[in-house]
């Protein structure tokens, strides 16, 4: 059973998943919502999965392990969106501005293997409304093999002239990056967030270059 940063995991035994203490919202979110999200960190062991658990508001967010038992469904940002999610969606949350454009995104990036992540995936995969008006839309992109730069600012620069922001991570296999950061090069190194931390790296695609800078986190 694979399972990767960003997919979304239904619990099936909330027994089964630990968080720190003093989250007393995480209960109650839990009970509504049974839903949590893989996050980028080591597993401590082969059973406990690094996961992050939202609340109703966004300060309201808590890292926890959820033991692999207690794994109902797993979606992934990619399934959500080969599904079309966004269309299962009521009509008064069709209107949303991030879900208004999800036909438009998907005809401009058929070339790319992507997904929507964040508030905008949450929703899909769950029904809850966690879209506000002013939301941006959160997406993923899977490119284990490096692509041409052209290609990814003309994708950039295309999905700009949207009346949403969209922010990007792309997935290298051993990190991501930011689209964005990566295609405006302001230096000569980018941010490549792993499960270790994040690192300043020439190249996100070069594993040689993972012993590079640790940032302070």
């Amino acid at each position: 059973m694979e399972i990767r940063t960003h997919d979304l995991i239904e619990i099936s035994d909330l027994t089964l998943l630990k968080w720190k203490e003093g989250n007393d919202w995480a209960g109650p979110s839990l009970d509504r919502t049974p839903f949590v999200v893989v996050r980028r960190a080591e597993r401590p062991n082969q059973d406990d999965i690094p996961v992050g658990i939202r609340g109703n508001i966004r300060n309201q967010r808590a890292a926890g392990f959820l033991h692999q038992n207690g794994i109902k469904n797993i979606l992934s940002p990619y399934w959500l969106k080969e599904q079309k999610m966004w269309k299962r969606l009521n009509g008064e949350r069709k209107q949303m501005p991030v879900i208004a454009v999800m036909d438009l995104v998907m005809e401009i990036m058929s070339d790319w293997r992507w997904g929507p992540t964040g508030s905008a995936g949450f929703e899909m995969a769950t029904g809850y409304p966690a879209l506000k008006v002013t939301s941006d839309l959160d997406l993923v992109i899977d490119a284990p093999q490096e692509f041409a730069f052209y290609k990814a600012k003309k994708l950039l620069q295309t999905l700009d002239t949207l009346s949403i922001r969209i922010d990007i991570q792309v997935e290298t296999g051993n990190g991501a990056f930011l689209l964005r950061e990566f295609i405006e090069q302001r230096t000569k190194t980018v941010v490549l967030r792993t499960k270790f931390g994040p690192k300043l790296v020439r190249n996100p695609w070069d594993f040689t270059l993972l012993s590079e800078t640790i940032l302070e986190q």
